[in-house]
């Protein structure tokens, strides 16, 4: 999971220093995401960007939705073949995998009745949000940047509150 998360981090790092380096209004609505390829539905404040990275076996697939000022995004990854996620170290290697990512507090949680764990974290000093779950064999990443906390917040929330996984099958949403 660790080399996983990693390379989904160094996708997204680009990204979420851009949108941490701006700032401008909220968009007024939103884009609904039937993500076929990895498995769930939600709701995102803009159409996100798809990037899939294939390391070794392992293919990782992000959503990142890059508005100025900040981003929000699902990274979603196989469970490991020991069906084994371990939610505090995805966590911290999460953290570590983004530029100046530093884990400021963290705490367990149930989503959708599944175990996850919630971190605030830092990324070059400012604040950011992740949550890690593991649904079947599909490990997801939540994630949102900003130059405030407040200016990702309402986006991260809605993205939480509209995440539905769905079984594997069918192909690119």
């Amino acid at each position: 999971m660790a080399g996983i998360v990693l390379l989904a981090g160094s996708i997204a790092a680009t990204v979420i220093v851009r949108a941490v380096s701006s700032s401008s209004p909220r968009p007024a609505s939103g884009y609904l995401l039937a993500a076929h390829d990895a498995h769930f539905t939600a709701l995102f404040p803009r159409k996100p960007l798809r990037i899939e990275k294939t390391a070794g076996t392992t293919t990782v697939i992000v959503y990142l939705a890059d508005l100025p000022g900040y981003a929000v995004g699902i990274i979603c990854a196989p469970v490991p073949a020991s069906g084994l996620v371990r939610l505090d170290r995805a966590v911290n290697v999460a953290a570590s995998a983004l530029p100046g990512g530093e884990v400021v507090s963290r705490h367990r949680l149930t989503y959708h009745g599944q175990p996850a764990e919630d971190a605030a974290i830092t990324v070059l000093g400012e604040p950011g949000q992740i949550r890690v779950v593991a649904f079947g064999s599909s490990a997801y990443i939540f994630e949102g940047f900003g130059a405030t906390a407040a200016s990702f917040a309402h986006d991260y929330k809605i993205l939480l509150d509209t995440f539905t996984p769905h079984p594997y099958g069918g192909t690119t949403g």
